[in-house]
This record gives C-alpha cells, sequence and structure tokens, in this order.
C-alpha cells in the first residue's frame, strides 16, 4: 500500500514536534528516516497509530489511515514482548486479538513459517526473560510479519544490538522482507542501518523532512556492503546530516 502523508503537524506542550510534514512511501518501499534525538522520529510514529493528536492528511492507498481498518505493525526498541507469554505466543498475539483469540490453519502455518525463517522456531515455549536481545529482537520482527500488516513501523528496532548480532539481524530482516515486502517505514539514527535496508531516505530536523533517493537502492541489500561506493555513500550522507543537524 502507497502510504502518502501531506501537512502532518504534531504539537506536544507548547511546541510543534512536527511542522507540516510531507512525504509518500511507495507501495512495499522502505523509507528510511533519519534524525537526530528530539526531532520527532518516534512521534512520527505515535501520529500514524493515532497515539496522539495530529493534523494533516495520512493515507494508506487513498484511504485515511485507521487503526481499526488497516493492520499497523510496529516494531520498538525494547521489542514490546509480554514477559508471561511465550515466544509463540508473543508472535500470533496481535492476530489472536484481532480474530478473538482464533487463527485459521493457514495463519498458524504462517507464523511457523516465519518464526522458521527468523531461527526461533526452536525457541516458540520459551519466555523472553530467557531469550537473549538479538532473539528477542528476532520474536519483535516475528510478530511484525506474522501480522501481514498494510504498514510496517520500526522504531530504533536494531539499536539495542552489538555490531555482530546486528548485522544478522540486517539479513534476516532483509530477507524476511523480500519473503513477505510491505510497505515500511524504518526509524532510525544510524546511516549505515538506512542505507543498507533503505529505498529512499527522509532527514527530518526540527520536525521538517528532506527527502533523498538512497544511492544504493538498486542493489540487494545484502550486497551493499561489498559495492566499491558503499562507504562513499556512507561518507556523503555523513557530511550532509552533520551539516543539516548541527544548525
Amino acid at each position: 500500500m502507497k502510504l502518502t502523508i501531506t501537512d502532518l503537524t504534531v504539537s506536544r506542550g507548547a511546541g510543534q514536534v512536527l511542522k507540516s510534514l510531507s512525504f509518500t512511501v511507495a507501495d512495499r518501499g522502505i523509507l528510511a528516516v533519519l534524525g537526530p534525538s528530539g526531532t520527532g522520529k518516534t512521534t512520527l510514529i505515535d501520529a500514524l497509530t493515532r497515539q496522539v493528536p495530529a493534523s494533516g492528511t495520512v493515507l494508506l492507498d487513498g484511504t485515511p489511515i485507521d487503526p481499526r481498518q488497516h493492520h499497523l505493525a510496529v516494531v520498538p526498541q525494547d521489542y514490546g514482548l509480554l514477559p508471561w507469554a511465550t515466544v509463540g505466543q508473543n508472535v500470533t498475539l496481535a492476530r489472536r486479538l484481532n480474530q478473538h483469540h482464533r487463527l485459521d490453519a493457514a495463519q498458524t502455518a504462517a507464523a511457523n513459517q516465519v518464526m522458521a525463517a527468523l531461527g526461533i522456531a526452536d525457541l516458540a515455549a520459551r519466555y523472553p526473560a530467557a531469550l537473549s536481545g538479538g532473539q528477542r529482537q528476532r520474536v519483535a520482527l516475528a510478530r511484525a510479519f506474522a501480522q501481514a500488516p498494510d504498514l510496517l513501523m520500526l522504531d530504533e528496532a536494531f539499536a539495542a544490538l552489538d555490531p555482530v548480532v546486528k548485522a544478522k539481524a540486517y539479513r534476516l530482516f532483509a530477507a524476511q522482507w523480500q519473503a513477505r515486502p510491505v510497505t515500511t517505514l524504518l526509524i532510525t539514527h544510524d546511516l549505515e542501518e538506512a542505507l543498507l535496508l533503505g529505498d529512499s531516505l527522509l532527514l527530518l530536523n526540527h520536525g521538517r523532512g528532506q527527502h533523498r533517493a538512497n544511492p544504493l537502492a538498486a542493489v540487494p541489500p545484502a550486497a551493499r556492503p561489498q559495492r566499491p561506493d558503499y562507504y562513499q555513500a556512507v561518507a556523503a550522507l555523513r557530511q550532509e546530516v552533520e551539516a543539516t543537524w548541527q544548525d
């Protein structure tokens, strides 16, 4: 589904966090939203999920976004797992809540397939407290993909992982996304993450956004780090954001 945002404005207290923000995300595209702390990245997700009042227009395929009608999946930085539920229960939670705690055979099979693809099928009976950070992150991703969402939003979902685990998480996410492509907002402050996973970039600063093409968009995510121009792209983006975020 194509996401179209026009003149989105959100106020908190006496100030505006987002100021007439406008952008689009192509159907089954990934927009990486970059910005320093306090620039409105998480507020953007809160506005889309109607957790904060906002003005402007937000459309999914031309229809006003509505959590009661659209399947919206969010992967927060803390993963948002229920500690009293098993991995399998966490993965299927959203679907079960929407369907009065019943899944049909196809939905159960799809959830099992997602868990297997993300390498957590053998963890289905465990509880979050018994998992590593990387495992919890994969459970959160499995829960999001198992919903078959209309819009997937990742809010610094990889930020808490160490570099080695993070690199594996990127590969697993990219592979699962390619198997189940969905319109995605990737909220991050990590420039390499944005270039590795995003189709395009939105640079947030002082509540406003500047859209940028990802010069590596035509390259499959797994192959991007091996590109001879990869570090050149990272350096160019770093130079731009450092100048922009310091204004």
